[in-house]
């Protein structure tokens, strides 16, 4: 599988500040790279400079194979972008501002807006004026212009940023077709755990400006373990009882007497009775598995998520 965006030592200074932390990132061709991280992590900083918009202070940026420094140009020709809120001229009509872009980008197909527009399902409303959309049909327009020169790369910078479910739901949607139906290889950054799990095949974790870990979902899956979470008056008492009774070796005891069996998962009546029989309170009883917002805190330092 060839790759489509190749970062080495990436890394970005604002005065003393270091934004950006010698990142290595690799994303491959057809697949959606989800890029999480917290509100001030670097993503916009490290999108601001696969995009050209601004210089890194050192490393490269190799997209389709080629150097943003040397080939920016092509390479922006073979991308597109999606703001968190996209701008504009909120007194001209959707189609009207799609016109200037395809001006701009020297498209000469002659059906590109409208196909455009149908794609993101607001051809109906093409002579609106922009001022009258809603915040997710401003994002659709923001799709539209994205990919009305039919690029091969796109780069989503938060792109459920203020939507409600319903906007969030559809955003997502017209994400997945934009990658199954055409292909197109998708760098998606976000700090909401659940969006970037439900979208993206891989998924890069940044934190106070470094690459902590590039992973796929199969393999974060794999990770997660599964297990009984039990919060008990007596954590002591029941964890002899559970070598004892029940030959219970794979647990781990947290705070407020709460213990984690890693193991034995169709014993947790047993557990239960056990514990009541021992006159050990029983406070809390249930069968957990970490998901990506319990992977990322583990990967953190136990910082928690936004």
């Amino acid at each position: 599988m060839s790759i489509i965006i190749k970062t080495k030592n990436l890394t970005k200074y604002y005065g003393k500040l270091k934004a950006v932390d010698n990142v290595n990132l690799t994303v491959k061709k057809g697949e959606i790279y989800g890029f999480l991280g917290r509100n001030g992590a670097g993503k916009t900083t490290t999108i601001k400079m696969l995009l050209g918009l601004i210089k890194p202070t050192v490393g490269e940026i190799e997209i389709f194979g080629q150097n943003i420094r040397k080939e920016k140009r092509d390479i922006l020709q073979r991308t597109g972008f999606v703001a968190d809120f996209p701008g504009f001229y909120l007194n001209l009509s959707g189609v009207e501002n799609l016109k200037i872009n395809t001006s701009l980008l020297g498209v000469q197909k002659m059906n590109a807006i409208e196909d455009a527009l149908n794609i993101v399902g607001i051809w109906e409303e093409r002579n609106k004026l922009v001022k009258k959309y809603s915040l997710g049909m401003k994002q659709r327009l923001g799709i539209a212009r994205s990919i009305i020169h039919n690029p091969e790369l796109l780069i989503f910078d938060e792109p459920t940023n203020g939507l409600d479910p319903i906007g969030i739901k559809d955003t997502r949607r017209l994400i997945k077709s934009l990658a199954e139906k055409r292909k197109i290889t998708i760098f998606i950054s976000s700090h909401i755990l659940s969006e970037i799990q439900q979208l993206a095949n891989t998924i890069g974790i940044i934190h106070n400006g470094r690459l902590l870990e590039e992973i796929s979902i199969e393999e974060l899956r794999k990770k997660s373990r599964k297990y009984i979470e039990v919060q008990v008056s007596n954590a002591a008492k029941a964890s002899i009882l559970l070598e004892r009774r029940l030959r219970v070796y794979d647990y781990e005891i947290h705070e407020e007497n709460i213990i984690r069996v890693y193991s034995h998962y169709d014993m947790i009546s047993k557990i239960n009775r056990i514990f009541v029989e021992n006159d050990i309170d029983v406070i809390m009883l249930r069968l957990r598995e970490d998901n990506l917002e319990d992977y990322f805190i583990k990967l953190t330092g136990g910082d928690k998520v936004v």
